[in-house]
């Protein structure tokens, strides 16, 4: 019955609610359920010695916390994707008024490069599902039809890993270089402050509003600019991408579950 009782509590977490979209600023964080990285209960030493029940143990598993590291990891990235709108945006209502141009965009390379950590880390989990599935065990042309089952969903919680993985990463690799332009052709005819740490005059007093959403390459995040309306749009790119890679593993959870109880 262990491998049973094994996949109730991977189901349990792959079913869990959907993830909450992210509080508003000085909201107190939410309570994690489970401590980061908590061990999964081991699946071995069953009587069951089906193709499909050992790659049950030693494939689907692994397989599936990794993917659940990958998502603790990304609570945090969600996080740092609404802090980074806050430091990108160039409306001068970002972090108060700095007296040095240089220091806006200091912390906005620093928060770029915890996403692009983030993102590395990411895309390490998604390679070791595929590595796994990459065992004789759960070969393409297994005859068995359970262990094709498993593939099966394996499968689409890979993809939908990798896909969240690879969106950060360029999401990134943009941002880098949008940053790196605006270094380049900065100059003080916007208000921005000066070296000597004096704000230029904005030749245009009138307060600015909003523009409409811009556009966006595919899958990415319109930014305005606006922190306040950025804050916004990477929070919800954020819960989106959260939302996609749960409904795959809720699915693949409740598969594997109904596999897991013949393996007893």
């Amino acid at each position: 019955m262990r491998a049973a009782a094994a996949m109730a509590v991977l189901f349990a977490l792959a079913a869990s609610p959907a993830p909450a979209p992210l509080p508003s600023a000085g909201a107190e964080p939410p309570a994690v359920a489970a401590p980061p990285g908590a061990p999964l209960p081991e699946i071995g030493r069953t009587r069951a010695t089906s193709p499909a029940c050992a790659a049950m143990r030693d494939i689907v598993v692994p397989a599936f916390a990794a993917a659940r590291r990958a998502d603790m990891r990304f609570e945090d990235t969600r996080k740092r994707l609404v802090r980074y709108a806050t430091f990108a945006s160039d409306n001068g209502t970002h972090i108060g008024a700095r007296r040095d141009v240089d220091d806006g965009a200091v912390f906005r390379e620093g928060e770029l490069a915890r996403l692009d950590t983030d993102a590395s880390r990411l895309l390490q989990e998604a390679q070791t599902i595929r590595k796994l599935m990459e065992d004789p065990r759960l070969a393409p042309d297994s005859k068995d039809p359970l262990v094709q089952a498993e593939r099966a969903q394996l499968g689409q919680v890979y993809d939908q890993q990798q896909r969240r993985a690879a969106l950060l990463a360029e999401f990134v690799q943009r941002e880098s270089m949008s940053a790196n332009k605006n270094l380049v052709g900065m100059g003080n005819d916007r208000g921005i402050a000066s070296r000597d740490g004096k704000f230029a005059k904005d030749p245009d007093p009138t307060p600015q509003s909003a523009p409409p959403p811009p556009s966006a390459a595919p899958g990415m995040p319109a930014l305005s600019g606006f922190d306040v309306a950025d804050r916004s749009r990477l929070g919800e790119w954020g819960d989106r991408a959260a939302l996609a890679v749960r409904a795959s593993e809720n699915q693949a959870a409740k598969a594997f579950l109904g596999i897991a109880k013949a393996c007893s």
